[in-house]
């Protein structure tokens, strides 16, 4: 199910250690976890936003892509202002750090999945690749419906 499981640095003893995630959680339940703390910072879910993060600093994209995937896919409409923070954050990350592998991907999902593409929208230049910001750019540019309007870049 997830691609890095088995982590060395994971400590099975601790019920809360953050690395041990994504053993107990599919990518879903932690999307939907991540997006429900983003929109009512609920306490008894921060767990998962510090889930995300730790996923981001340990260069474990193939996980951060699996949930990104998931995001869009959850029941209930997402806020544009929670698809902006995912933006900023995990989607950017994967820009900035894994691009030139992951931006095939990331357009395809784009393109076939109006939630995604907005959400891609969102993503700001960084320190991403410019040959992979560069495609970023030429898709947000014919997307109808961006985050910020007109699109910015």
């Amino acid at each position: 199910m997830w691609g890095e499981m088995g982590n060395d640095m994971c400590d099975d003893d601790d019920p809360f250690d953050l690395l041990c995630a994504p053993q107990e959680f599919s990518p879903v339940e932690l999307a939907a976890a991540y997006v429900g703390y983003l929109g009512t910072g609920d306490e008894d879910l921060g767990w998962a936003n510090n889930w995300a993060l730790d996923l981001c600093l340990g260069g474990r994209w193939l996980d951060v892509w699996r949930v990104l995937q998931a995001i869009p896919e959850l029941p209930e409409p997402i806020p544009n202002k929670i698809l902006a923070v995912v933006a900023a954050g995990m989607l950017e990350d994967l820009l900035k750090n894994a691009g030139e592998e992951y931006v095939d991907r990331v357009e395809v999902l784009a393109r076939d999945n109006a939630t995604f593409g907005r959400m891609l929208t969102g993503v700001w230049p960084s320190s991403i690749d410019s040959e992979v910001w560069e495609r970023v750019v030429r898709f947000c540019r014919s997307f109808p419906d961006p985050l910020d309007q007109p699109y910015r870049y």
